[in-house]
């Protein structure tokens, strides 16, 4: 989905709440699932099924000095999510799966009033590249080198391969063959955090190589698609 064709309402964002986890990182249109168990993060949810059922899932930064209020650094740049689906449990907890919707910015967090944070985020909108047509080729590259990434971790999902062959948007496809091959939340969250279509495309197409050249002989293989289920 293409972040400038999002309508979202106005307060949609002015208190949206954030998730933040270690080592995840949530792509435009890629899907999370997640179990929630933690007290806070449940009422969290509540929030969230009773407001405009959208949240943002922020990676963790160890670099990054806690706030004035003592919560724990955040990348400034995270996912926005809309709830697709959620299953709360018999004892409380949640299962639940987050579409990406678009990136966004979260350094303007509100004061905690509420156990679980929240930020005034601003949505974040692709820029373009000058010249579309001169990316033709690193498209038809980029597509050919995320294959071979899934076809080196053992038997590749066929729909996958569909997904990524006939994506014809730069910025999307960027996003997805990030989510589909990259393994490492460093990576990815440089992925996230770059809003030019060329230089994102450029950055994954590298760090792509240069994780098939490292995994060369590796027999763990790689990840399937999308990210995992974890706990938050």
């Amino acid at each position: 989905m293409n972040e400038v064709e999002l309508e979202l309402p106005a307060e949609a964002l002015s208190a949206v709440p954030i998730f933040p986890l270690p080592g995840t990182v949530l792509l435009p249109g890629t899907f999370l699932s997640l179990h929630v168990f933690e007290p806070r993060y449940r009422a969290m949810m509540e929030y969230v099924i009773e407001g405009h059922r959208l949240m943002v899932v922020a990676q963790l930064d160890p670099l990054a000095p806690a706030d004035a209020h003592g919560r724990p650094g955040i990348h400034p740049v995270a996912g926005l999510g809309l709830l697709r689906r959620s299953v709360r449990l018999p004892d409380g907890r949640y299962n639940i799966v987050l579409e990406g919707l678009g990136r966004v910015d979260v350094r303007h967090e509100l004061p905690p009033t509420l156990v679980f944070r929240r930020a005034a985020a601003e949505l974040l909108e692709d820029v373009p590249p000058a010249d579309p047509g001169a990316l033709d080729a690193a498209l038809a590259s980029l597509k050919a080198l995320c294959q071979q990434v899934l076809i080196q971790a053992g038997d590749p999902d066929p729909d996958v391969i569909q997904e990524l062959n006939e994506i014809d948007d730069p910025g999307r496809l960027a996003d997805l063959a990030a989510a589909a091959g990259l393994t490492d939340p460093q990576v990815r969250q440089q992925v996230l955090a770059e809003a030019a279509v060329d230089a994102r495309l450029e950055l994954v197409a590298g760090a792509l190589g240069a994780q098939l050249l490292t995994h060369m002989d590796d027999d763990e293989g790689l990840p399937g698609w999308g990210i995992g289920t974890g706990k938050a």
